[in-house]
């Protein structure tokens, strides 16, 4: 969710009465029409610092600005301005410098809280704060510890205004204490969104609320959500990120009103998936009022009762039988291991029936595809346009139908491309002008050549926030020359760091690497695979301001890994190693204490991987 800007109104601060009140509309324009007597940063004006605040997160400007002058501490403090906090990477020191000069004076102010970080104590950074909290209506906590979210929801209570709340946790919950009934009472709860592994349902509770919004991305079973749903009588959009199969024969035996909502999503993943006969029930008994229905469900294997999801004439009959206003249907099924020469065929014939008139009266197309892969093959069937898809997914392998000539690909605002073939770049696949995310994946085979301008005719490599290298054999010279053109990258995924045959030292000393080192906004970054000290430091020297590392490594370069980030990564306060050994931990701590490389930091595991908080 983007954070919430302010408005953009010319105004002055008034420190005896800590009120920005609105001032001339001519002030601003003089200011910078005489820009060119602007001699120092002190001459710029207080509404032009709120301008660049607004760019920055909100902790990002604190630790820019705030420790300048008492004028900058009284921007951040003599303002009736609300307050959007948002803490991703902060180090362990800027959190308590931060809690003690901002959020505590402030606490009246802030109107939304996002927190991502599985080290930070929640209860004691929350708890104490509770009754100053009297306009936090946003609650966003991501990677957190789930065993703190049961005493943290006593306390949520208590917060007057609280309308949104998302909690996505890090690890499994021990504790199988009834979450669901603290959660759902919170008394003004409009949008809640939970992802909390092994969370059970209980067999039954009353626990009527005004949310309208529910997002449950955790597994949970059909009969369990028949269980929630009578909760919550005011729900208009639901969305289930992980269905599985009902363990109980309560689906086929009770009906639920559910006047007000109007927009489903149900995913149901590889294992334990729901059966058709199901999915109708739940269907019959429970969305008679849907008018936008998104599924999606994956398969291993191409059995009998998978088939039923493309089946359109048991479609139709369910979609004009129980969703008679459906307006949008969004659909996407796909499953892996099938056999081409056995299978495919009655794949094609399946789908084809989905090009009757039933469908094209409705304007409801759709597309497949064939995705041939070295250890099993694949299959994708999913609806295209109008449905404003975020994620696009680029083969190289288009099978030939009649629906692919009705999208017109300019009108889809694609956010997230998804690219398995360099042979793509060959075909007139059209500009995506929204994209801000690009995934290359598995099946991506690098070729010799540069693919910089190939990529760039296709996105905007400029406008990417993140980007997903996950094939094996991306070069790190080849990122390098990538990275020319994506300097607004934030966040970078990679699967490993290839060299071949170059060496670290003339990379480094290479004006594109210089060029690139100086410009790149990455501030995250992920590496699978194992890594050494040499591509280590490579990393550090190209990407000179991360501050979130997560690394895979043998056991024998820990040390001289660890104490090289200790010691050379600057902006570093975060760092995950994904693969857990039981000695990494007394390891790290002995070479920590040893070497005297931190004096204040946080050192847990979940889930087998460990984190460092600095």
């Amino acid at each position: 969710m983007r954070r919430n800007k302010r408005p953009r109104t010319d105004t002055s601060v008034d420190y005896n009465n800590n009120k920005r009140q609105k001032s001339d509309t001519s002030a601003i324009e003089t200011n910078l029409s005489s820009h060119k007597r602007i001699s120092s940063l002190e001459d710029l004006s207080n509404e032009l610092f709120y301008e660049i605040f607004d760019y920055l997160l909100d902790h990002h400007a604190f630790q820019a600005f705030y420790d300048l002058n008492n004028r900058f501490q009284s921007l951040f403090l003599h303002s009736n301005f609300p307050i959007h906090i948002n803490i991703s990477s902060i180090s362990k020191a800027a959190l308590q410098h931060y809690v003690s000069q901002i959020i505590k004076p402030c606490t009246s102010r802030i109107e939304s809280f996002r927190l991502s970080n599985p080290c930070i104590d929640l209860c004691s950074l929350f708890v104490p704060l509770m009754k100053k909290f009297t306009q936090l209506s946003t609650l966003v906590l991501n990677h957190i510890d789930a065993n703190h979210v049961e005493k943290l929801l006593i306390h949520l209570q208590s917060l007057p205004v609280l309308s949104s709340l998302t909690l996505v946790s890090i690890n499994h919950l021990t504790d199988k204490s009834n979450i669901y009934a603290k959660l759902l009472p919170l008394p003004n709860m409009k949008y809640c969104e939970i992802c909390i592994e092994t969370l059970q349902c209980p067999k039954s509770f009353v626990a009527a609320t005004h949310i309208e919004h529910f997002v449950i991305n955790h597994e949970i079973s059909i009969d369990q959500l028949f269980i929630l749903l009578p909760c919550v009588p005011q729900i208009r959009r639901l969305s289930i990120g992980n269905l599985k199969e009902s363990r109980t024969n309560l689906i086929g035996k009770c009906s639920i009103s559910l006047p007000h909502l109007i927009n489903v999503s149900l995913k149901s993943n590889v294992h334990r998936n729901i059966s058709f006969d199901e999915f109708e029930a739940l269907v019959s008994n429970c969305f008679h009022q849907v008018d936008v229905l998104n599924v999606e469900v994956q398969f291993i294997g191409f059995g009998l009762d998978d088939r039923e999801f493309i089946n359109a004439t048991r479609w139709q009959r369910l979609i004009t039988s129980s969703m008679p206003n459906l307006r949008v249907f969004d659909f996407r099924y796909s499953y892996r291991g099938i056999d081409y020469n056995v299978e495919y065929q009655t794949f094609e014939t399946l789908t084809n029936k989905f090009n009757a008139k039933f469908w094209t009266d409705r304007q409801w197309f759709f597309d497949r595809h064939y995705h041939k892969k070295t250890w099993s093959n694949a299959v994708i069937f999913y609806s295209r346009n109008p449905y404003q898809r975020k994620n696009y997914v680029l083969h190289d392998e288009l099978t030939e139908n009649i629906w692919s000539t009705r999208f017109d690909l300019n009108a889809d605002p694609t956010h997230h491309i998804c690219v398995h073939r360099t042979s793509i770049f060959d075909k007139p696949i059209g500009q995506f002008p929204y994209a801000t995310k690009l995934t290359l994946c598995e099946t991506f085979e690098v070729p010799r050549l540069p693919i910089v301008n190939g990529l760039n005719r296709a996105f905007p490599l400029q406008q990417l926030t993140n980007l997903s290298i996950q094939c094996h054999h991306f070069a790190f010279h080849q990122l390098i020359e990538l990275f020319r053109f994506t300097t607004n990258v934030q966040t970078l995924t990679l699967d490993s760091i290839v060299l071949y045959r170059a060496d670290a030292s003339s990379i480094q000393r290479n004006e594109v690497f210089q060029s690139v080192s100086k410009a790149n906004s990455v501030r995250k970054i992920t590496i699978s695979k194992e890594i050494t000290l040499e591509k280590m430091r490579l990393v550090i020297a190209a990407f000179p301001r991360m501050e979130d590392l997560t690394i895979n490594l043998f056991f024998p370069d820990l040390k001289p890994i660890a104490q090289y980030l200790l010691t050379n990564a600057r902006h570093l306060s975060a760092l995950c190693i994904s693969k857990q050994r039981n000695d990494l931990v007394r390891t790290l701590q002995s070479l920590i204490k040893s070497k005297k490389l931190l004096r204040d930091y946080v050192l847990k595991v979940f889930n087998g991987k460990l984190y460092l908080w600095l």
